[in-house]
């Protein structure tokens, strides 16, 4: 009986050492997404066969490098035609899609701002009511879901 009630002590001890240890779980938190890619005559248009529309041409996944900077304010960049050139805010960091157009980058909490690197200037097209170019807010512990649509080739 003194075994079995030694063994019972030190269960409890053990299950009590390991309950109350934290684990040491790593937070992550950051930006996920897919880009796309539009471009041509996006209006629907009457077919003479069936004399109803179609959906045009969809997008496309598409690889492209995605530069993050700190929240961009519309002053802080200069816009050209379609594309933007001079972004003034610091570069946090570079991501490359694959294949299929997903990226996922790791980042701390805090607000940003997205653009995709084209031939001649960086590209974006969604705006607050606060005039920042594309803002997204990165909150502990949670990844935040974007989907850029490149379409400054498309006409609607």
């Amino acid at each position: 009986m003194n075994k079995f009630s030694n063994l019972i002590y030190l269960f409890i001890l053990v299950l009590f050492v390991f309950s109350s240890c934290k684990t040491n779980k790593t937070s992550t938190q950051g930006i996920k997404g897919k880009v796309f890619w539009v471009e041509g005559n996006q209006m629907p248009q009457a077919s003479q066969e069936t004399a109803t529309s179609f959906s045009p041409a969809g997008k496309k996944p598409v690889i492209r490098t995605i530069n993050i900077h700190q929240l961009t304010h519309i002053n802080e960049a200069n816009l050209g035609d379609y594309l933007f050139g001079n972004i003034e805010t610091p570069l946090v960091v570079s991501v490359e899609t694959n294949n299929e157009g997903e990226f996922s980058v790791m980042l701390p909490p805090g607000k940003y701002s997205l653009f995709t690197v084209e031939e001649k200037g960086y590209f974006a097209s969604i705006f607050d009511l606060d005039g920042y170019i594309h803002p997204v807010k990165v909150e502990k512990n949670e990844w935040s879901q974007v989907e850029i649509i490149i379409d400054y080739k498309a006409s609607y």
